[in-house]
């Protein structure tokens, strides 16, 4: 691949007169124009990023920065994205931090580059970006939201996913059902706790909310409690649930029926038996490239899909 003022030397011209040339600008002849552009097509010439980002003009990279990419949820669901982020012609870039910090440094990066958008999973909620960080990018973030101009936040009715599990136990019979999650305190842990509590509330049972913490007394609660049905924050946890309940003997789902959250594809792969509530990954993609195309995500948000499979049974297994 050759630079622009080796293409300009095999062309006998100057530097200006291929960036016209190649930016369709006036001032150069239409003979010209087609030499300059023929021997960029023989020789593979592209103009260099960096150098236009340094012009000021919009970079083709849509980044991406989140705290940790050790969980198949987020590779699940960044692939999903970037796959749609590829299908507009740009390429999607992800960046891991170890903080907040690290994160603002790396959104200061990509804003200084001119990135139009940039995907985020902040490390807390309601954490404030500068206007140095949304100057020339705008920014999405996943799980929880952020402060800031130009910032969009982008989530499924993760209230309605705790509705929705109890709803859905509840109708295959069970009367006690546990609820274990994170301590962390996020939109999407806090927002599923309080869709649980709304809905046994409403049927007149008790909630009973448990950290992963506490999971190793997993069975000393579930005897506690006389309780016939786990709904779990995610995937992980419900596997881990349904690892404890064995290791105490106990059966699932003749036992204990368990419900988990997420459904992405690669944790199917690794325990294809699990009941759980599938995470709208393709929404969660198409709204990105709504703002990457300058338009709104969508404000009305869909809810989870149940896939049933081998966890959960109706109570007494009739």
């Amino acid at each position: 691949m050759i630079s622009s003022l080796e293409l300009a030397r095999l062309c006998g011209v100057s530097q200006g007169t291929v960036d016209r040339a190649l930016h369709n600008r006036s001032g150069i002849s239409a003979r010209t124009r087609e030499k300059v552009l023929r021997a960029a097509e023989e020789h593979g010439y592209r103009p260099h990023p960096g150098a236009l980002e340094i012009l000021g003009k919009t970079s083709s990279t849509v980044a991406c920065v989140i705290p940790s990419i050790n969980g198949v949820f987020f590779m699940d669901l960044l692939e999903t994205i970037r796959a749609g982020i590829r299908g507009l012609g740009r390429r999607f870039v992800i960046v891991p931090v170890a903080d907040g910090a690290e994160m603002l440094e790396a959104l200061r990066d990509f804003s200084a580059r001119r990135c139009p958008v940039a995907v985020v999973v902040p490390p807390e909620d309601d954490m404030p970006l500068p206007a140095d960080v949304t100057r020339h990018t705008r920014v999405v973030s996943l799980l929880s939201p952020c402060r800031g101009e130009s910032t969009r936040f982008v989530s499924p009715d993760e209230e309605r996913t705790g509705r929705d599990a109890v709803r859905y136990l509840a109708s295959m019979g069970h009367r006690c059902i546990l609820h274990l999650t994170y301590s962390r305190r996020a939109h999407a842990i806090a927002a599923r706790e309080r869709g649980y509590t709304q809905a046994m509330e409403e049927r007149g049972l008790r909630p009973v909310t448990r950290v992963e913490k506490k999971v190793s007394c997993l069975a000393e609660l579930v005897a506690r409690e006389k309780a016939t049905a786990l709904f779990c924050h995610n995937d992980w946890l419900a596997l881990t649930a349904v690892r404890k309940l064995a290791a105490a003997g106990l059966r699932v789902p003749e036992d204990v029926s368990v419900l988990g959250v997420d459904n992405s594809p690669t944790f199917v792969s690794l325990y294809p038996d699990l009941t759980t509530l599938e995470y709208p990954g393709e929404w969660i993609r198409d709204q990105v490239v709504r703002v990457v195309t300058g338009k709104e995500p969508l404000k009305r948000k869909p809810g989870f899909r149940l896939v049933q499979r081998a966890t959960v049974a109706k109570r007494g297994g009739g």
